[in-house]
């Protein structure tokens, strides 16, 4: 309920995903929480591509806080790879719950990227 005791609002509203970046020496680690959909998917995107464009060594994109990763998530992710490709820059995902491998592997997106089960092992590659 919003904060008058009717519908919410978009001020009672919780952003859908956040995504935050870490450098770590060489490698960008870009965390993303929350729901990845059609509302949040562009947000996250400008910071994939912001830090692809800051051409780290590698980027590892962190999905295990991700809650929803439907259809949205999936062409980002899409888009972020050709973006990364084309600026040389290695993408690896980092995905462990079965909400953000399901749609991967129904997709066959897990044999477009390299996807690992802590940001641990992506960065080691």
């Amino acid at each position: 309920m919003g904060s008058d005791g009717g519908f919410p609002t978009p001020a009672d509203a919780i952003p859908p995903a956040l995504a935050a970046v870490d450098r770590l020496g060489p490698v960008s680690v870009v965390r993303i929480s929350g729901e990845i959909d059609m509302t949040s998917r562009d947000a996250v995107e400008r910071v994939l591509t912001r830090t692809v464009d800051g051409r780290p060594e590698v980027v590892v994109v962190d999905l295990s806080d991700v809650t929803f990763f439907g259809s949205s998530g999936l062409q980002m992710l899409a888009e972020a790879r050709a973006h990364a490709i084309a600026n040389a820059v290695p993408l690896r995902l980092v995905a462990s719950s079965r909400k953000v491998l399901r749609p991967l592997e129904i997709t066959g997106m897990t044999t477009a990227f390299p996807v690992y089960a802590s940001v641990a092992e992506a960065m080691s590659g």
